[in-house]
C-alpha cells in the first residue's frame, strides 16, 4: 500500500508539475511585473498555510537552529526560485521551463556527490556533457533574432531557478526527515514571502491589480493553491520517506508531459501557436534525458531510484 501510494504521489505530481508550467505561463504575462507576481504567490501561500496551521498542519516545534534553516529554505524557495522561475516565463515557453527542471536529478546528484566528496565515475561525467548539449541545443546561441534572444534571457532566468531549486531540495531534505514536512512545508513558504516583502512590497502595493485578465487571475489561483501548497507538500513528502535522488526523478517525465499538453492547447487556440517544439528542442530534450539517465546509472542507477520506493528507510 505505501509502495503504490508513494508512486501515485510521484504520478500526481508529475501531472500537476505539466499543468503548472502552461499556468505559470498565462500568469507570468498577464503581471507586468514579476516581483509583484511572486509576492502575491507567496503571500497567497501563507495566509492558506497560517489558516492551516494547528489543526490540518501541526504547529512548530523547531528550535533557534532550525528556525535559521527554514529562513534560508524560505529565501532559497521564494526570492530566488520562484522570483527566478516567473521572470522567466515571461520570455519563454512551458516546453523550456519543463525541459530545464529535467535537469534537477542531475544537478541532486553531483551536488549529493560533492557533499560526499566522491569523484564522479567517467559515465558520470558522459551523462554531464551530454546533458549540457542538449541545453546548448535548446538555447540555440548561433541563432539570431527577437524571438530567439527573448527564448534565452527567459531560459537563462529558468536555469538559475533550477539552480536554486537543486539546493533548495539538497537543504530540505534533512528538516524533512526530522520535522514533519508538512510543518517544514509551511513555515519555509512562510518565511520565504517575509523575506521578499522588502523586496516587492512596494511593486504589490502599486500594482494595478484591476487591469488583469482572467487568464493571468487563473495563473495566479494555480500557482497559490497547486504549485505553492499542493505541490510542494508532495514533494516534501515524498522527501521524507525518499533519498532526494530518487523524488527528482519525477522531473524526467515532466518535459514530454508539458510538450504534449502545450501542443494540444496551441492546437486548441488557448495558447500561442508557436511553442518552439521543433526538432532542435526534441533533440535537445532527448540528449537532456539521457545525459541525466546517465548519471542517475551511476549512482544510483535510475531503476534503483525507483526501486526505493518498495523499501524506503
Amino acid at each position: 500500500m505505501k509502495r503504490l501510494s508513494l508512486y501515485g504521489l510521484m504520478a500526481l505530481h508529475v501531472g500537476l508539475a505539466a499543468a503548472t508550467y502552461v499556468f505559470s505561463k498565462k500568469a507570468a504575462v498577464g503581471f507586468s511585473n514579476p516581483e509583484a507576481l511572486t509576492l502575491s504567490r507567496a503571500l497567497g501561500a501563507a495566509v492558506i498555510f497560517l489558516l492551516l496551521s494547528g489543526w490540518a498542519i501541526p504547529k512548530p516545534a523547531f528550535g533557534v537552529k532550525d528556525w535559521l534553516k527554514i529562513l534560508g529554505i524560505g529565501i532559497l524557495l521564494v526570492p530566488a526560485n520562484q522570483y527566478c522561475f516567473l521572470r522567466g516565463l515571461q520570455h519563454t515557453v512551458p516546453s523550456h521551463s519543463a525541459l530545464f527542471y529535467a535537469l534537477t536529478p542531475l544537478g541532486v546528484l553531483l551536488m549529493v556527490s560533492t557533499l560526499r566528496r566522491r569523484l564522479p565515475p567517467l559515465e558520470k561525467t558522459l551523462g554531464v556533457l551530454l546533458a549540457l548539449a542538449g541545453v546548448a541545443t535548446v538555447l540555440r546561441p548561433w541563432e539570431t533574432g527577437g524571438f530567439a534572444s527573448e527564448l534565452r534571457s527567459g531560459d537563462f532566468w529558468n536555469l538559475a531557478a533550477v539552480l536554486c531549486w537543486i539546493i533548495y531540495t539538497v537543504a530540505v531534505k534533512g528538516m524533512c526527515r526530522g520535522h514533519d514536512p508538512r510543518v517544514v512545508t509551511a513555515w519555509s513558504l512562510i518565511a520565504g514571502a517575509l523575506a521578499m516583502l522588502p523586496l516587492a512590497g512596494h511593486d504589490l502595493l502599486t500594482f494595478n491589480f484591476a487591469a488583469l485578465e482572467a487568464g493571468a487571475w487563473l495563473g495566479l489561483v494555480w500557482l497559490v493553491l497547486i504549485a505553492s501548497v499542493i505541490m510542494m507538500l508532495v514533494w516534501n513528502i515524498l522527501l521524507r520517506h525518499l533519498e532526494p535522488e530518487a523524488v527528482a526523478v519525477c522531473a524526467n517525465a515532466q518535459p514530454p508531459a508539458t510538450a504534449a499538453l502545450s501542443a494540444f492547447l496551441a492546437w486548441a487556440g488557448l495558447l500561442a501557436s508557436d511553442q518552439d517544439l521543433s526538432l532542435l528542442f526534441f533533440m535537445g530534450m532527448v540528449l537532456i534525458i539521457g545525459g541525466v539517465w546517465l548519471v542517475q546509472r551511476s549512482g544510483p542507477p535510475f531503476w534503483q531510484a525507483f526501486a526505493k520506493i518498495a523499501h524506503p528507510k
